[in-house]
């Protein structure tokens, strides 16, 4: 029924929003507009990040809001240029690949348009503000977290998420930094592609099974991606890997963890409650407040131990 009613949500939330259509720099409204160009909804933190949004931008009618998802790459850089082309006097920017889309992104910071880039970096300093978790200090968490369990000794196989992209990078450098700093006798066997979601970390981690009889610990950059990890363990029958992390704060991973899951131990969260923060910064901009250029917001690691403290958090 989940699995259902996300389908269904997703679905909706592909389908463009226009709050208060016209006005703005070329409207008829004499509103100030505001375009929100999101990635694609297809995970779970996604589809409650426009949720959020949704209800974030509600509470201010002074503006005009077209909010869009992406259904991929290609279709968000063609939103973008049409946004462009608009010209909206701000943007709130989710960006799938911020090394794709970091060209079009700077056109519209040069063209004198606010912009702000949420969740997702882009390779460029060329923003109005940025509003993002701490994935790098993320990484670093699940390295120390996994380090301590196997006692500074073994060997761990890494799922990433869109090999390259900002948002990897920071998370993979975190992670492989720290345990190359503080634990050098624990070793990177293999590292995979888990993107952000279930398939795709059933995919690698079934690639990588066969080539690693021995592993002790899986490190995950996404909740859905461990879960899928988890299903490949489990059909292989492996007994080795002692432990893996994901990252995020899913329903179902957390409620493997009051459940006490063994091999399950934690996940780096952050919540797609950012939604609030970014549509925040996008009006305090707007207003002329003062504000930060980059605003990173902390991971929580959250084990069996205190997740009851964010179940109201989990989506």
């Amino acid at each position: 029924m989940k699995k259902i009613v996300l389908l269904a949500l997703i679905v909706l939330l592909l389908i463009p929003i226009n709050i208060f259509a016209g006005g703005g720099r070329d409207g008829s409204s004499g509103k100030p507009r505001i375009a929100v160009a999101l990635s694609p909804a297809n995970n779970a933190w996604h589809a409650k990040l426009r949720q959020v949004i949704d209800e974030a931008v509600a509470r201010y009618p002074e503006y005009e809001w077209t909010v869009r998802n992406a259904t991929d790459l290609n279709d968000q850089l063609n939103m973008l240029t049409v946004f462009r082309n608009e010209r909206y006097d701000a943007m709130l920017i989710v960006p799938m690949d911020g090394n794709v889309l970091m060209p079009i992104c700077e056109q519209i910071y040069f063209d004198g348009t606010k912009t702000i880039i949420l969740n997702r970096a882009i390779a460029s300093q060329n923003y109005t503000a940025f509003v993002a978790g701490d994935n790098f200090g993320g990484g670093v968490n699940a390295a120390r977290l996994l380090g301590e369990r196997l006692g500074g000794q073994g060997t761990v196989v890494g799922l990433r998420s869109y090999i390259g992209t900002p948002i990897d990078v920071d998370r993979w450098n975190g992670f492989s930094g720290t345990l190359a700093r503080e634990f050098p006798n624990i070793r990177i066997l293999a590292e995979g592609d888990g993107e952000f979601n279930r398939d795709a970390g059933i995919r690698a981690m079934t690639n990588i099974l066969p080539a690693h009889p021995r592993i002790d610990a899986v490190y995950t950059q996404d909740d859905e991606a461990a879960l899928g990890a988890l299903a490949a363990i489990e059909n292989e029958r492996r007994t080795d890997i002692r432990f893996i992390t994901g990252f995020g704060g899913t329903l179902p991973t957390y409620e493997r963890f009051l459940a006490n899951d063994p091999r399950y131990i934690a996940s780096m969260s952050y919540f797609p409650n950012m939604g609030y923060d970014g549509v925040e910064m996008v009006v305090r901009v707007m207003r002329g407040i003062p504000f930060p250029k980059d605003t990173i917001i902390g991971s929580d690691v959250v084990t069996a131990q205190n997740v009851r403290d964010f179940m109201d958090q989990a989506y």
